[in-house]
């Protein structure tokens, strides 16, 4: 279904009002609805159709994701935050909602602490769990995976780990535990210290002997 951003607004106020008892009822966009279906009355109140309610879910969900990537990653002043993230949420759609949501790490809540709707790619992180899911501190030399998600809300840790090009999606093999995390991504290798391997999670490849480096040529780069 599509809905215009006067709509997916007054979904994400009624979500707030009737899942969240955040505040009262809105009146604006709630004629629209009722004509999509959306809202039906409930006595003196309102109430979400099942369509409704999985509509309204999605687009809180899309809001509270696009205000945690300004926040975490941009690092913007909180009245920009608000005002990106209102326009950057209706642009976002399943595909590109759930790379950012894997970039984020899957996070529970939003800036301000409320919750962040969980998506079908959190179900599959969860399902998956420590077995092949785990941080690069817990991987042994010559184990190869790929970067799942990122676990830090700190702006200058992930943008220090973008720089690497550590992103979910990329492959990764580890080449040395010790003294430091020494891995190779792409076309370059890296040398962590244990706190910043453990927010590198990785989704596990069978362990084997190693084969080199991932892509071509030698590791091109060690940073301490």
């Amino acid at each position: 279904m599509n809905l215009d951003e006067r709509a997916e607004e007054a979904l994400e106020a009624l979500w707030e009002s009737l899942e969240e008892s955040a505040r009262p009822v809105p009146a604006d966009g709630i004629a629209e609805l009722e004509r999509a279906g959306l809202v039906e009355a409930a006595g003196t109140t309102l109430r979400f159709t099942d369509a409704g309610r999985r509509a309204a879910r999605q687009a809180i969900r899309r809001h509270r994701l696009a205000e945690r990537l300004f926040h975490d990653v941009v690092e913007t002043t909180r009245e920009d935050m608000e005002a990106a993230a209102c326009q950057m949420e209706h642009a976002l759609r399943r595909g590109v909602e759930e790379k950012v949501c894997e970039l984020l790490g899957h996070p529970a809540t939003c800036p301000h602490g409320k919750p962040i709707p969980p998506g079908s790619c959190c179900a599959a992180v969860r399902a998956e769990g420590e077995r092949h899911v785990c941080p690069v501190s817990h991987l042994r030399a010559g184990e190869e995976g790929v970067v799942a998600y990122l676990k830090t809300h700190d702006a200058k840790q992930v943008q220090k780990l973008m720089a690497m090009g550590v992103l979910p999606g990329s492959a990764i093999r580890i080449d040395r535990t010790f003294p430091s995390f020494v891995f190779t991504v792409g076309y370059s290798q890296f040398a962590v210290d244990a706190g910043m391997a453990d927010l590198i999670q990785v989704r596990r490849r069978d362990p084997g002997p190693s084969r080199g480096p991932i892509g071509k040529g030698a590791p091109a780069e060690i940073s301490p």
